[in-house]
């Protein structure tokens, strides 16, 4: 293992089971000021109980995983398990001389028979390594990029990956217990007991039940961050044993269209009524495969789609180095593609092309998407991140904060000039400031739209650069966009009561997010509309948003022989924010009223 991973690796973990210990402490400290409400004798039991759960079922777990993965892939999705010396030649060869280098072995390498392009290592140890490789590896990629993905799947055997995630995954594991335990005990404690010294320590176990909660976020993220931090070593070891870093960097988009594409063909096997009962049901399993591997997998394809488009209009056997470069400035240059990372197993796939393109820089070598980063951009991102940030979590919360505040602040001024105001008044500003705030939120999430705005392909979405255009689409903020194309499945594979629409164009596959008025009448729309789209050109408006995965939220969808589906939630927003404004206005008139008249 190199160096530099295996210390960052280290202040990783020990930081992580220093937050543990902070809390072991915290509690131990909390059972010895309240004694006699915990049985004599069991006091550190109370501490060791959840540290001992965490390792029973992390480590029961990593015992048994790999056998059941294994049975997964055998009986479940019918793979080929071969030996190394069955390989193909170049993919044989390079393992074996890796084995002899690494001092590893693997129990055998599986084929699965998939087109959908993927690979993914699991085992106890390095002696007991397995390698699963999709037939959409051999397919989609060419020997060198083939290797490549190898590469990489032996550099988390040789990096023992699987063995420090897992120690890793046992403190979020260990918190959460904590929390839980403490969290009880605050509550029963209070409902049982009478007495100020009981409602003291109901008070502490509460507060240090809140400090275990966040120390399970904060771990939660610290997990994820490491195995982000092991995905970028993993590169790093595929471009020192390939000697080629720009062969893994075709490979990722490769690997990204063959998703994506052969998402899309799933999608019709499965809703096609025409085919067998079999195959329908293995196309559904294929699925529910793909989503499952998307944690273990070379990459999570939902946070690659747009490299995946960049390629789909072309095919893989020419991509463009300036689409692809478009296509990729989202993740680098929009903060939203930094703070969505966080909640990642793996890198943006930019960015892990941006480090490849340094690597192959380092060895003389032209980077293999020199656009990558280098594509300029009207304006900074970073106002308009924060303002984002603001509307969507913290405007929300201001329709219970701004009349509060209203209402003190009020109460505050007829203090100081000894004049009695009625609280109703500031409760009533407070709610039209809200009503205000939420219609700026609106104006950013749904832009005004018409119908007789110009039809957009796919890629130039995901491409277009320009001031004020779609490269500003984030979660929150909306681009009117309208998309031509044919429904090829629903928005979650299989799963009959999802409302939403997957469309291809000439150019690539967005997803449609339709969400009616009454979110809970979705399966409405899910039975007895989507079946009916499904297969057909229709025309999409909505404005389009990123997560980072592309996604139009429908305004309306119009068949090819005229017939209008429309969703009305935008228009709910509108009813409640005047809803706001009504209610505010009752408030501050029936103040002003009781003040003055």
């Amino acid at each position: 293992m190199p160096a530099r991973l295996y210390l960052r690796s280290f202040w990783i973990l020990t930081f992580l089971w220093g937050i543990v210990f902070v809390l072991a402490m915290v509690l131990a400290y909390f059972i010895s000021t309240v004694p006699g409400v915990i049985p004599e004798g069991m006091e550190y039991l109370i501490i060791l109980i959840p540290v001992v759960f965490a390792f029973i079922v992390v480590g029961f777990q990593f015992l048994i995983s790999p056998w059941i993965m294994d049975i997964t892939i055998s009986w479940v999705y019918q793979a080929t398990k071969y030996q190394v010396d069955e390989l193909p030649a170049h993919i044989r060869n390079f393992l074996h001389q890796q084995m002899e280098l690494h001092n590893f072995s693997l129990k055998w390498v599986a084929i699965i028979h998939d087109n959908n392009p993927n690979a993914f290592t699991y085992g106890h140890t390095k002696k007991r390594a397995r390698l699963a490789i999709t037939e959409g590896i051999l397919n989609y990629l060419d020997e060198t990029e083939q290797i490549a993905v190898v590469a990489h799947e032996c550099g988390h055997i040789i990096h023992r990956d699987f063995i420090w995630m897992t120690v890793a995954a046992a403190i979020p594991l260990i918190c959460y217990s904590f929390y839980q335990g403490l969290w009880t005990f605050a509550r029963v404690s209070s409902r049982t007991s009478r007495d100020d010294d009981a409602a003291k320590v109901s008070a502490v176990a509460l507060v240090v039940a809140i400090g275990a909660w966040i120390a399970y976020y904060v771990s939660h993220f610290l997990v994820l961050f490491l195995s982000r931090v092991r995905e970028y070593y993993a590169d790093s070891f595929s471009a020192e044993a390939t000697g080629d870093p720009g062969a893994l960097s075709r490979a990722l988009v490769k690997i990204a269209y063959g998703m994506v594409k052969e998402d899309a063909a799933t999608q019709e096997r499965m809703r096609d009524e025409s085919a067998s009962p079999s195959t329908r049901k293995q196309a559904s399993k294929v699925n529910a495969f793909n989503t499952g591997m998307r944690s273990l997998g070379i990459f999570d394809v939902s946070g690659a789609r747009n490299l995946a488009m960049s390629a789909y209009g072309r095919g893989v056997s020419e991509l463009n180095e300036e689409t692809v470069a478009k296509a990729a400035q989202w993740d680098l240059s929009n903060p939203w593609g930094g703070f969505l990372e966080l909640f990642s197993t793996h890198p943006l796939p930019a960015k892990r092309i941006r480090s490849l393109n340094k690597m192959q820089e380092e060895r003389g070598l032209k980077p293999e998407f020199p656009g990558i980063g280098e594509v300029k951009l009207p304006e900074s991102l970073w106002d308009e991140f924060f303002i984002d940030l603001f509307l969507s979590y913290i405007a929300p919360l201001l329709f219970f904060i701004l009349p509060l505040v209203g209402a003190f602040v009020i109460y505050l001024v007829g203090e100081s000039t000894g004049t009695l105001y009625d609280p109703a008044i500031g409760v009533g500003i407070g709610l039209l400031l809200f009503a205000l705030i939420w219609k700026w939120r609106r104006r950013e999430k749904y832009p005004k739209i018409r119908d007789g705005d110009e039809t957009v392909t796919v890629v130039h979405a995901l491409t277009d650069h320009t001031k004020n255009s779609y490269y500003e689409a984030s979660p929150l903020r909306g681009k009117k966009a309208v998309f031509e194309g044919r429904v090829v499945g629903r928005g979650i594979p299989g799963y009959w009561l999802s409302e939403d629409l997957v469309i291809k164009d000439k150019t690539g596959l967005i997803t449609l997010d339709y969400s009616p008025i009454l979110g809970f009448m979705s399966w409405i729309f899910a039975l007895f509309r989507v079946p009916g789209l499904q297969g057909r050109n229709v025309k999409a408006y909505g404005w389009y948003h990123r997560t980072p995965t592309p996604v139009l939220s429908v305004w309306k969808i119009i068949t090819e022989d005229g017939r209008t589906y429309k969703n009305r939630w935008s228009g709910l927003n509108w009813l409640f924010m005047w809803f706001v404004v009504l209610i505010g206005l009752f408030f501050l008139i029936s103040g002003l009223a009781i003040s003055f008249v």
